[in-house]
């Protein structure tokens, strides 16, 4: 009875169902078609609009004549080029002399170079010839007329218009000759010529889309254009040239039958709700001999399957899914992504774990209703998460997970009466691309997680095998390092810096090296983050600063420039360990400067301002290096104790070569001068770059245009000449 019954049901539900989608396609069809026929129609009127803007602006006078003196580009801008792009919004307009030779050209409204005319010759070429033999045709007809006739008759302007891809982007392109004002007749059978170019993008596009009554309209090629209709949308060819790779216009249809059948959903669901109660009065009984059976059963597999707090799967039941599905004859393609909520800690620490737990819970009612039907939400412990999900061949299905995910991780949480923000770094690993069983696959996706965390907080990464590789390359130099501090294989070089002019070593910077025994120079940028990451950059900064004032007590009257980790401020009592590094050394605090960046400032902690005003209060000079790189502000320069700034190489290096790279290093100089702040310009490798950082105001340089980094004994012998033996590479002072 029971199969009878929901047999019944199911049949006239689906008829019903049916006869209603049929309807509502092919009145969609119908739509469709005239909305394809508007869009064409659109694209005539654009290129009409293109010959109507060029014969308003494309009068020609004196002015215009190439054979003359008079030909006036600022004119041209201000009454062709520029009021096509700000009035009509044309992209690029150029006027073309005899030869082809452009005498005018402007692209976004401003004018540029011959150049730009030259790339795209190739395509507008056809129109300007073709217009010119229309106005060749119509002088030698004018020429008949003239020995028929009294007068002369003046000569036309002749319009083309067409689509070309222009710099690979469809556009509309016009082009005009440019008849004489006053009624007077060419002076030759070859005028210049006007040219217009408006790319399918931006206003004509809204344009389009206005007319259409659609939200968007967008060009597609290529594949990009078969995955367009596979998601509903519907395309109008644009009309480029046979030799152009073709091109289309893609909306989303307004579907009017759609509409319909959503209207008739309320009088579809009476019916179908009928229906459901004359079956529920029938099924009634059997469910509820069954459902407390059902109930312990569900039960039962939670509690091995599931996390008590969110209700997702836990690892057992990811482990379990993954194994089976991977152990197919056929495996399916699947993406495991790892997530790890940004700065939950903070949350139970300052809210509490209750405020704690209702953020989880929402975090994965949001991953339950982003994996989707045939995906798996997982909580893997603590604030960890994870979402497994089939994915097709190709990188895109991987990406689109991904955004996907962060997505709906960025919206904020209500819990506790209190609006939270939680971000979320993604980690993601693809079965049986990277691996075929599922503990590797998992292990692979923590990798990528890793990477994420340590390169783009609050982003994503796909596990590349280059990941593990460096994931053991990062192993082995920590094992390394950890051994040659324990032997002393490290060693400490110093930059001298000189005073603006050159002459004068007025400190030095110290920087360590690794000259490993098998691996040979081990560069800073590769051992320094390793140690951030271990924990050995606090060992290891202060044994550099233990060799460096052992050395510089040598050299009276340099300062000495040492570098601090944040890690040493966030671990606490930096004060009291450089305290006891200078009583032990006999280093005297007034010459030594400690070298911050940016970002440990700005993240600074009342503690970690605290050590630093200890610091300054020991004598100890406070130097924020690389400055410009990070976030530079007026603001934390004004209330944290700051003495110098150190201009990143960066910029010094542009000059000359970047526009900007001047206007920062000049506005650093003056800023710091008028905060009272010492301006050291690193990174000084050319005469040139030296004559402009002392010229803006530089206190001190620093680069290898004096000095390289130099051993200890080296250094002795630039600051006491006179008592060190010559030597064959004997640093020398090299001035401007």
């Amino acid at each position: 009875m029971i199969v009878v019954v929901g047999m019944l049901v199911a049949a006239a539900v689906a008829a019903l169902l049916g006869f209603a989608v049929l309807i509502a396609k092919r009145v969609d069809q119908a739509s469709a078609l005239r909305e394809i026929d508007t869009a064409k129609r659109q694209l005539v009127e654009l290129q009409t609009k293109v010959r109507v803007d060029l014969a308003v602006f494309s009068h020609w006078d004196q002015s215009l004549d190439p054979t003359t003196s008079h030909f006036d580009q600022d004119w041209v801008h201000r009454y062709f080029g520029l009021p096509l792009q700000q009035d009509r919004g044309h992209d690029r307009s150029f006027i073309i002399g005899p030869g082809d030779q452009p005498m005018y050209s402007s692209a976004d409204g401003m004018a540029v170079g011959a150049d730009l005319f030259r790339r795209m010759h190739r395509r507008i070429n056809p129109l300007i010839e073709k217009a010119r033999r229309a106005h060749a045709a119509d002088v030698a007809s004018n020429a008949a007329y003239g020995e028929m006739g009294e007068h002369e008759a003046p000569t036309r302007r002749k319009f083309e218009t067409a689509i070309r891809r222009i710099d690979g982007r469809p556009a509309v392109v016009g082009v005009a000759t440019i008849a004489p004002g006053g009624g007077r007749s060419a002076p030759n059978a070859a005028p210049p010529v006007a040219v217009s170019v408006a790319f399918l993008e931006r206003d004509l596009l809204q344009r389009i889309a206005h007319e259409l009554a659609a939200d968007t309209v967008a060009v597609y090629d290529g594949e990009s254009f078969e995955r367009a209709l596979e998601g509903g949308k519907i395309a109008a060819e644009i009309p480029l040239a046979a030799d152009e790779t073709k091109a289309w216009l893609v909306w989303s249809p307004r579907a009017p039958g759609a509409a319909l059948l959503i209207q008739l959903l309320p009088a579809l669901f009476g019916v179908v709700a009928l229906l459901a109660i004359i079956t529920m009065v029938v099924l009634l009984y059997v469910r509820r001999t069954t459902e407390r059976l059902d109930q312990s059963e569900r039960r039962a597999t939670e509690l091995a399957y599931h996390d008590r707090l969110t209700g997702l799967a836990n690892r057992v039941q990811l482990l379990d899914t993954l194994t089976e599905r991977l152990s197919e004859k056929t495996p399916q393609r699947l993406a495991l992504v790892l997530i790890d909520l940004d700065d939950f800690k903070n949350i139970n620490d300052t809210l509490g774990h209750a405020i704690g737990d209702e953020v989880l819970f929402a975090v994965g009612e949001r991953l339950s209703r982003c994996a989707g039907e045939n995906g798996m939400a997982v909580r893997l412990g603590a604030d960890e998460f994870a979402v497994l999900a089939p994915v097709k061949q190709g990188s895109e299905s991987v990406v689109e997970i991904c955004r996907r995910v962060q997505d709906c991780m960025h919206a904020s949480v209500l819990a506790g009466g209190q609006v939270l923000s939680v971000g979320a770094t993604l980690g993601v690993a693809v079965a049986p691309d990277d691996a075929l069983e599922a503990e590797q696959l998992l292990r692979r996706a923590d990798i990528a997680l890793y990477r994420a965390k340590a390169e783009c907080r609050g982003g994503y990464r796909v596990f590349d095998m280059g990941y593990e590789e460096i994931l053991h390359k990062r192993n082995a130099i920590e094992r390394d390092l950890s051994q040659a501090l324990a032997q002393e294989q490290l060693k400490v070089e110093y930059q001298p810096q000189y005073a603006a002019d050159g002459e004068r070593v007025v400190g030095v910077e110290a920087l360590v090296r690794w000259d490993h025994p098998e691996r040979g120079v081990v560069p800073p940028s590769e051992f320094i983050p390793v140690a951030e990451y271990s924990g050995l950059v606090v060992k290891l900064d202060e044994w550099v600063l233990r060799r460096a004032c052992e050395h510089a007590a040598q050299w009276p009257g340099l300062a000495l420039a040492v570098n601090l980790s944040a890690s040493n401020f966030r671990q606490g009592n930096v004060a009291d360990r450089l305290t006891r590094v200078l009583v032990e050394t006999g280093f005297d605090p007034r010459r030594l400067e400690i070298e911050i960046t940016e970002s440990m400032l700005l993240g600074a902690t009342g503690e970690v301002l605290g050590e630093l005003s200890e610091l300054r209060r020991l004598g100890v000079r406070i130097a924020l290096d690389d400055f410009g790189t990070g976030y530079s502000s007026l603001g934390y320069l004004r209330r944290f104790p700051v003495d110098k700034l150190k201009i990143d190489k960066s910029f010094v290096q542009n000059l000359g070569i970047t526009e900007d790279a001047a206007a920062i290093v000049e506005c650093v100089t003056r800023l710091g001068r008028a905060l009272g702040l010492a301006v050291t310009a690193e990174g000084v490798e050319t005469g040139e770059q030296h004559r402009f950082v002392r010229a803006v105001g530089c206190h001190q340089v620093q680069g290898y245009l004096f000095s390289p980094p130099l051993e200890p004994e080296q250094m002795n012998e630039l600051v006491h000449p006179q008592t060190s033996r010559p030597r064959r590479s004997e640093p020398r002072l090299v001035t401007a």
